[in-house]
């Protein structure tokens, strides 16, 4: 091919603008639209033999090669995005097949990120929020893009970011033919899956995987893992916990640090969906009338935002959904991702109906969150202060055995740390144990969870211990009124006797 070839009686070819390992890419110009192309077209076949076809199966390879690139041409005519080039038609130039689509002028986010570092939050928030909505058409439609990465996102002048290269996307619906490749596993090793490396069943929480390295990276200006060798990059995706974001740029906002961790979780199921996404990315959106960012980016991903009709006004609605009731029953499910904000609002609403004596369908949504919670965030205060909210209106509303559950686990996780503070906590959450087991008349266990906790009170620091001494002596006074006040006393001997 060369330039002034016509493909198809449609296209003249104007000059090669880009080259992969399966095909490469031409700028043109269509007389009869009158405008300029971007033509795909596979690379010659002694090109790929080896890499892309079996030299002992060379017919065969070449038909799935071709039937693969025909099917990104079904794809891109199935799908209606500005963030996804328009299809505007395919042919066969000699034997080898090619795409005509929307020619999109810009640079890679590759190159951008090379050139434009440091990046400003606004920028950073916009091409995400564009990418992630991209994403969204793709997994609408059944899709996995599978190889997402900073190569595969043009920036075009206008600013927008655009989804390029679905050569190796998996359409998930049943019956769809599922095309061999000569060579490794189909994805970009720095930013596949655990499963994708795996060879396991890949779902659209692959693509999220694969979108969290790059928006680590967007924030961060480096990948998640970074390794001399190729073993050990793929090595720290299967085994290891990626850093925090903020660990690298502290200015990043804590929901999106969490966002981030979650999409890297190693268990496609623990990872948010891309709606959530968008949801998170939303609230950090340039909004119109936005100045420009500082310094400037070129092209600006911010400026359609910043426009008076842009696309933060109408993603702005979407800012801070409550809680819904699939979202809870997701989590229940353990496959939905929880935002640190949903925890916030959920315990405010608890909070706010214990202020009012009572326990109602607040306590229930953040029982709901709770199990994924605990799962993404751990120990961290924000959950344990929600688990424990949860547990007291549960436990106030008469619902003592499903308080008891989350004590326990407060209990088991707590048990784990060696600080005074961890310590005080874990006391706390038995002796909150104990006062479950009264109601169904299992005093000989609160008695025993009261011994316990007044065996170890003194090894904690005074100002952790006293409100614990306080507890106990609260504890004692309801089992004394049950009749039990000898055993009560004996068990209370040791602080009353060190009390002043």
């Amino acid at each position: 091919m060369k330039p002034g070839d016509m493909l198809g009686g449609r296209y003249r070819l104007v000059e090669p603008v880009g080259k992969g390992g399966m095909a490469e890419v031409w700028k043109a110009w269509e007389d009869e639209a009158a405008r300029e192309v971007a033509i795909k077209v596979v690379c010659p076949a002694r090109d790929l033999v080896g890499q892309w076809i079996d030299t002992e199966n060379m017919n065969q390879g070449r038909r799935e090669l071709h039937g693969r690139f025909r099917r990104e041409g079904e794809i891109l005519a199935g799908l209606s995005h500005p963030g996804i080039p328009e299809l505007y038609g395919r042919g066969t130039h000699g034997d080898r097949p090619y795409i005509a689509m929307r020619l999109v002028d810009g640079k890679s986010l590759h190159r951008f990120l090379l050139t434009q570092r440091p990046l400003t939050r606004p920028v950073v928030v916009a091409i995400a929020w564009q990418i992630a909505d991209a994403l969204a058409c793709a997994h609408a439609a059944d899709l996995v893009h599978r190889d997402l990465k900073p190569h595969n996102v043009l920036i075009d002048r206008d600013g927008t970011a655009v989804l390029i290269d679905f050569g190796i996307a998996l359409p998930l619906r049943p019956g769809v033919t599922r095309y061999t490749e000569q060579g490794a596993t189909l994805g970009s090793r720095g930013y596949m899956a655990p499963e994708q490396i795996r060879e396991e069943p890949l779902g659209p929480a692959t693509d999220g995987y694969a979108y969290g390295c790059v928006a680590f990276e967007l924030l961060t200006g480096r990948r998640p893992f970074e390794a001399e060798t190729e073993l050990s990059i793929v090595r720290q995706h299967l085994e290891s916990v990626p850093p925090s974001a903020q660990e690298f740029a502290p200015w990043v906002p804590d929901d999106i640090a969490d966002l981030v961790a979650g999409l890297l979780a190693k268990k496609p199921d623990d990872r948010p969906d891309i709606r959530t996404v968008l949801e998170v990315l939303t609230a950090h959106l340039p909004a119109p009338g936005d100045p420009a960012p500082d310094p400037r980016a070129d092209p600006d991903p911010t400026l359609r935002f910043r426009e008076p009709d842009g696309p933060s006004a109408t993603a702005a609605k979407a800012v801070r959904l409550p809680i819904t009731v699939a979202q809870v029953a997701r989590s229940r499910r353990g496959g939905a991702w929880i935002s640190r904000r949903s925890i916030e609002d959920a315990l405010a609403e608890v909070v706010g109906e214990l202020a009012e004596g009572q326990a109602g369908p607040a306590t229930e949504r953040l029982a709901g969150i709770l199990p994924a919670a605990r799962r993404q965030f751990g120990t961290d205060p924000l959950v344990m202060d929600a688990r424990t909210v949860c547990a007291d209106s549960l436990r106030v509303a008469g619902e003592c055995l499903r308080a008891e559950d989350i004590y326990r686990q407060q209990v088991d996780d707590l048990g784990r740390s060696a600080d005074p503070r961890d310590q005080a906590g874990r006391l706390t959450a038995l002796l909150r144990v104990a006062e479950c087991r009264i109601p169904s008349g299992e005093i000989a266990a609160a008695l025993e969870g009261l011994r316990t906790v007044v065996g170890v009170v003194g090894t904690l620091p005074a100002g952790l211990a006293d409100p614990i001494v306080v507890h106990c002596e609260e504890l004692g006074v309801e089992l004394d009124e049950l009749g039990f006040d000898a055993e009560v006393n004996e068990i209370l001997a040791p602080l009353r006797r060190r009390a002043p």
